[in-house]
């Protein structure tokens, strides 16, 4: 968000610039908006300072649970989110979490039911030892889920969480715990109590 925010102070600088520019080189300046159209002008940049989304991005269901995937950074998730038992999500989309860590990812994914998100979160747990102490994961101090944190034969550190007795799960892919650890306190995750079943 900060890089968004960054660009439209670039832009509001470069059209000030613009018009004393104009002005000094004997052009014109556009006149000033009428008071009343005062909070039309300003609407724009209000928003634009918002978090931006496609219009296919604003029609994803799976953002009632998982609000990072109406982000630009998120799209459709690939063939390879599969379970080892073969189980395919419903939704699944995947995010670009590198400005927060080198190639970081996440990935968020709806399941036919609990058993295939408990199936994702169990090829987690089958790369190996867990990398860190902690085996659950919480929204605003609740318990929400497992977790399992492991690295795969590439050196991907895989943390995945699943909701208890709901078919979410997400998972971040990362060099490090350390970057793991960050990258999960940017993700927005809902407590299970505003999903529902």
């Amino acid at each position: 968000m900060g890089e968004r925010a960054r660009s439209i102070g670039v832009r509001a600088v470069i059209g000030a610039f613009v018009l004393v520019g104009a002005a000094a080189c004997g052009g014109t300046t556009p006149a000033q908006a009428p008071p009343a159209a005062a909070p039309t002008t300003a609407a724009p940049t209000t928003s634009a300072a918002a978090p931006t989304t496609s219009a296919a991005a604003e029609s994803r269901a799976l953002a009632r649970v998982f609000p990072d995937v109406d982000d630009a950074t998120c799209a459709p998730a690939g063939s390879d989110v599969r379970t080892g038992s073969g189980a395919v999500p419903t939704e699944a989309y995947t995010c670009d979490f590198s400005a927060a860590a080198p190639n970081a990812t996440v990935i968020f994914a709806e399941w036919p039911d609990q058993a295939a998100a408990q199936s994702w979160y169990q090829d987690t747990a089958d790369l190996g030892p867990r990398v860190e102490d902690n085996d659950q994961w919480q929204v605003g101090g609740v318990t929400q889920g497992a977790l399992y944190t492991a690295a795969n034969s590439n050196g991907v550190t895989i943390s995945t969480g699943v909701y208890e007795n709901l078919p979410y799960t997400w998972e971040i892919r990362t060099s490090t715990l350390d970057e793991s650890n960050t990258v999960f306190g940017l993700i927005r995750l809902q407590q299970s109590t505003a999903i529902g079943g």
